[in-house]
């Protein structure tokens, strides 16, 4: 297994220049870190291009992990290197550099139960984006539909508040068109969050197939849903605040349709 010593070492400096969007997106890649967050993403078929290890912070998981990368794309890194190129503290020793996997409404696993979708529109936060995903892995969602993404999906920070739990959905990039197409031909209701419903989250029947629908954190909805037949609902606020973190709202209306259906 080659060694890299120095943090001036071109594949570290290839790996800090990956912590900008553009250099991902250019490059259809993106960084892991931690043992549990790749192998969750291995566990549902993301391809690792890269794994760098740090022996000292190894722990017997990140062993086994290390065993299932072919040897030949292992780096073992010094100290020194490794903290140049991990964002976070606590990585457990290994880094990965994974290739972006999307897919397409065909991927959606039709089966007995009600389809359950997570649509998000125009987020702009990776780190709720990633909290969001996590709540979704929690109660079993379909898969995550994301509508004119301003976050970039695949940031350290998504990756990091989903704790891995980003990779094991389905996780689709689509049109207005493309999703309204997609449910109108399976019978989806669309239920989208918005503080101006009359009803709440827990008055809509959310047994049937659904797509549950979040806005943009600053903005909420686009005026795309008034025209679609969607049926709004809100979260009840007693307080002084008027609305929660979009992350705490989903995943509030996600376990009440997990109640509904249990």
């Amino acid at each position: 297994m080659t060694f890299i010593s120095s943090p001036q070492n071109p594949k570290i400096k290839d790996l800090v220049a990956l912590r900008e969007s553009k250099k991902r997106r250019e490059l259809c890649v993106f960084v892991v870190e931690g043992v549990r967050e790749i192998t969750r993403a291995l566990d549902s078929g993301y391809v690792c291009r890269t794994l760098y290890i740090e022996d000292d912070l190894l722990s017997g998981e990140g062993q086994d992990l290390v065993r299932r990368v072919p040897e030949g794309i292992r780096f073992g890194v010094s100290k020194e290197a490794f903290a140049k190129a991990a964002v976070r503290e606590g990585s457990d020793g290994v880094l990965a550099i994974m290739e972006i996997k999307t897919s397409t409404f065909a991927d959606i696993k039709i089966g007995r139960k009600p389809l359950f979708l997570l649509v998000v529109e125009g987020i702009e936060k990776p780190g709720n984006f990633g909290a969001l995903a996590r709540s979704a892995d929690g109660v079993g969602v379909d898969a995550i539909v994301v509508l004119d993404p301003k976050a970039d999906l695949f940031n350290p920070n998504a990756v990091r508040a989903s704790v891995g739990a980003l990779f094991t959905r389905p996780l689709i990039t689509a049109t207005h068109d493309e999703f309204f197409e997609f449910c109108k031909s399976k019978n989806i209701k669309i239920i989208a969050a918005s503080p101006h419903a009359k009803n709440y989250h827990y008055q809509a029947d959310l047994k049937p197939a659904v797509a549950l629908v979040l806005g943009s954190e600053a903005w909420g909805l686009s005026g795309a849903w008034q025209s679609q037949n969607s049926e709004l609902v809100k979260i009840p606020m007693n307080g002084l605040a008027d609305s929660l973190n979009v992350s705490v709202a989903g995943a509030v209306i996600m376990y009440e349709i997990l109640r509904q259906r249990s």
